[in-house]
C-alpha cells in the first residue's frame, strides 16, 4: 500500500507515525494549511504535497482525515479530479467517527472503493497519541473491497477490528459519545453538588477519585449488572425520594432519567425484587 493523508491535524499525524513505525508506506501529507502537513511530513518523515491532484496521484490509499465538515469538500474536489482513471482501484477512507462511508457520493462510477474506519480513542496531541493506537479497537464500515483492505491493513498491525452497518453509523458514535463525553457532564454535576455542600473543587475532586476509580474498574471487569450498588439497586425509595427534593429542575430530570435506566438493570440483577414502587415515583418526578 502507498498511503497519503489529506489533512495533519491529530489523527493524520498520529495515524501517519504509527503506520511509518509499523514499517507500513506513507506516501505523505496535504493540508490547506502548509504548516500542518509540514510539520506533519517532518514527523512522519514524510512528503510534502502542493496539491491533492499529487498526493492522489502518489498513493494508491487515501485517508482523508480533516474535520468533519470538509470530509465532503475534499471528496467532491477528488471526483471531479477523477475524469477517466485517475481514481480507479484506489481505496478512499476517512475516519470520522459520525460520518460514514455515504458522504463519498458517486464513488461506485470512478471505479474506486470507499470506507470509514474510526479508531476508539480521543486523539489529544498530533505528537504522541500514535502511542496509543498499538492497543486501540477500530469499527470499519463501507464498501467491501474497501474495508477488506482497510481491515486487513490493521488487522495485520495487531488491531482489532469490528465491522459495522453503514446505517448505524450515528447510532454508533452516539454510543461513543455517551460513554466518554457525557460521562464527563455527570462527574461535573456530581461535583458542582458537592460545591453546593461547601466543598472547594478540589477537594471534591479529591473525595469522588477513588468512588469513580474503583467504579470504572469494577464496571469495565464485571459489568453494568454486577457494578451497580446504590439506592436504586436496593429499592431504597426513601433516599431515592430524598435525593429527587434535593435537585434543581435541571438536575432533576438527569438523574430521574438515569435512575430509570438503573432501575432496568437492577430488574436483572435481582430478580425477585419488586421496583414498582420506585420505578412510579422516578415517572410522577418527571417534568
Amino acid at each position: 500500500m502507498q498511503i497519503g493523508f489529506i489533512g495533519a491535524g491529530k489523527a493524520g499525524c498520529s495515524l501517519g507515525k504509527y503506520l511509518i513505525e509499523k514499517g507500513m508506506t506513507v506516501t505523505g501529507y496535504y493540508s490547506r494549511t502548509v504548516k500542518s502537513a509540514e510539520e506533519a511530513s517532518e514527523f512522519t518523515g514524510t512528503m510534502l504535497f502542493d496539491s491533492i491532484e499529487d498526493i492522489v496521484s502518489a498513493s494508491d490509499t487515501l485517508f482523508i482525515t480533516t474535520s468533519d465538515d470538509a470530509i465532503c469538500e475534499v471528496w467532491d474536489y477528488i471526483a471531479k479530479y477523477s475524469v477517466g482513471d485517475k481514481i480507479r482501484d484506489k481505496i478512499i477512507c476517512h475516519c470520522s467517527g459520525s460520518l460514514s462511508s455515504v458522504v463519498f457520493s458517486g464513488i461506485e462510477s470512478t471505479g474506486a472503493s470507499a470506507c470509514s474506519i474510526h479508531p476508539m480513542l480521543a486523539f489529544s496531541n498530533r505528537f504522541s497519541s500514535y502511542q496509543q493506537l498499538y492497543q486501540t479497537i477500530f469499527t470499519i464500515e463501507g464498501m467491501d473491497k474497501a474495508v477488506e483492505n482497510i481491515r486487513g491493513l490493521f488487522e495485520e498491525l495487531g488491531n482489532k477490528v469490528f465491522r459495522i452497518r453503514t446505517e448505524e453509523k450515528e447510532k454508533y458514535h452516539c454510543a461513543a459519545s455517551i460513554v466518554s463525553n457525557q460521562m464527563i457532564g455527570l462527574y461535573q454535576m456530581g461535583i458542582d453538588l458537592l460545591k453546593q455542600c461547601g466543598f472547594e473543587e478540589k477537594d471534591a475532586v479529591v473525595l469522588v477519585g477513588p468512588l469513580v476509580k474503583n467504579n470504572i474498574n469494577t464496571l469495565l471487569e464485571k459489568g453494568s449488572i454486577e457494578a451497580l450498588t446504590g439506592p436504586v439497586e436496593r429499592n431504597d425509595i426513601g433516599t431515592v425520594k430524598k435525593h429527587l427534593d434535593a435537585l434543581s429542575e435541571d438536575d432533576l430530570e438527569i438523574y430521574r432519567l438515569l435512575a430509570k435506566k438503573l432501575v432496568n438493570i437492577s430488574k436483572k440483577k435481582n430478580k425477585d425484587r419488586d421496583y414498582t414502587e420506585i420505578y412510579k415515583l422516578l415517572n410522577e418526578k418527571g417534568i
